[in-house]
């Protein structure tokens, strides 16, 4: 029986090309939208390397100072942070590390290596999981020949000809000699806190580290040994900022928040839309993934209002062969049933496709993104779901239709 519905439902798909295929594109586009902000935010804030432990991380966000004339938001200095996070070291790893990577550039033979230099010091390397192939991190107050360095897979092939066999070679930026330390595993882009390509530590001549000046491009990044620890952390944290000495006249705040919503902040914050950045993101993800999960209930529901009154001359023939209200119901959810699952699919070749045709591009540099399908199963059960129970209803009614109802009803 369930053979010959499943055929029948194929059929019947086959006969309405034009509107199988609106149907098809329809439910795939709005899956594979679905998918590929999914994976875009889980490859950003998933528990992945170097953000092992996202549950128990926290981060600074941007600093709001008053100074009488009205609020203003920027990020801290390296000295500010390092006041601020002084209590909370008797109670988690912290690190301190520039926001953004510094584009420089390097010269192989003559030929430009453009390559992105992120300032951190030594709490930084037992914040985050980097997983090194050689060598190790630089520790505070690491004297040597050149300044100690830690350098992505990537620039080592690219700069010195291997992943291997670099550590205590010279890497020359800007004309300054860095010594290589240790070689990690490539960082994908859209770990924001921690991508670069070389690693270095603070300059103690730069701004940022400069007594008594609070404003810099630093973040504090804070691992919290559970996640029960997490307030009592961000509480410290809170007790060490009141004790930052500033200007008279001058209000500073700034708070510890959870990873995954630094990464909203990470974005949405360096255009200064919001003075909360990670609530307008949850908001605007909400909203988006309704709209998403709306749009392929609605086109269900007007392909089955539409697919059934045009059956009824079909419904009126067949009940008067015999057939029964409950196989006539059953044979509408069935094709709804094909049609999701085969939208579904749709979408996710799309979404894969699209996913890994960002590869090489800023977004998913030296790193793969791939569809979740955790999430893909959850997106189809629901379209899935509200079809059928969107076809159900009116495909109980049809079916219960006397044949010569149906037939005198038949459009035409």
């Amino acid at each position: 029986m369930l053979l010959n519905h499943l055929k029948m439902a194929w059929k019947v798909l086959r006969r309405r090309k034009f509107f199988t295929l609106l149907s098809l594109v329809g439910i795939g586009a709005t899956l594979m939208s679905l998918l590929v902000a999914v994976a875009l935010y889980d490859a950003a804030a998933g528990p992945h390397p170097p953000e092992t432990h996202p549950d128990r991380l926290l981060t600074s966000t941007l600093m709001t100072l008053d100074m009488g004339g009205g609020p203003m938001r920027m990020r801290p200095s390296h000295w500010l942070l390092s006041k601020a996070v002084a209590p909370v070291r008797a109670q988690a790893a912290v690190g301190i590390a520039s926001v953004e990577p510094l584009p420089v550039v390097a010269y192989v033979q003559g030929r430009k290596l453009p390559l992105n230099v992120k300032a951190a010091d030594a709490g930084f390397w037992r914040v985050l999981d980097f997983r090194f192939l050689e060598g190790g991190p630089y520790t505070a107050g690491q004297r040597g020949e050149g300044i100690p360095a830690v350098v992505s897979a990537h620039t080592a092939r690219a700069y010195f000809g291997a992943a291997r066999g670099v550590v205590g070679r010279t890497l020359v930026i800007d004309q300054k000699n860095y010594r290589v330390l240790g070689v990690v595993e490539d960082v994908p882009a859209v770990r924001f806190h921690a991508y670069a390509d070389v690693w270095v530590p603070f300059d103690p001549t730069a701004m940022d580290m400069q007594a008594d000046n609070p404003f810099g491009t630093a973040e504090a990044l804070v691992l919290a040994p559970s996640r029960a620890a997490l307030p009592a952390v961000a509480a410290a944290f809170q007790q060490g900022l009141a004790t930052v000495p500033v200007e008279k006249g001058m209000k500073a705040d700034m708070k510890l928040e959870p990873f995954a919503e630094s990464v909203a902040g990470q974005v949405l914050a360096r255009y200064n839309w919001t003075p909360n950045p990670a609530r307008l993101f949850r908001w605007l993800s909400a909203v988006s993934v309704a709209l998403l999960l709306l749009l392929p209930a609605l086109n269900l529901v007007t392909m089955n209002v539409s697919r059934l009154r045009e059956r009824t001359t079909e419904i009126g023939v067949r009940k008067a062969f015999g057939a029964t209200a409950g196989a006539l119901a059953g044979q509408f959810l069935i094709e709804t049933l094909v049609l999701t699952l085969l939208g579904g699919l749709v979408g996710l070749a799309l979404a894969t496709a699209l996913l890994h045709g960002l590869g090489g591009r800023y977004l998913s540099a030296y790193g793969r993104i791939e569809p979740n399908l955790a999430v893909f199963g959850w997106a189809l059960l629901g379209s899935l779901v509200f079809g059928l129970l969107s076809g159900a209803y009116p495909a109980w009614r049809m079916a219960r239709l006397p044949a010569v109802e149906a037939l005198r009803s038949a459009p035409g």
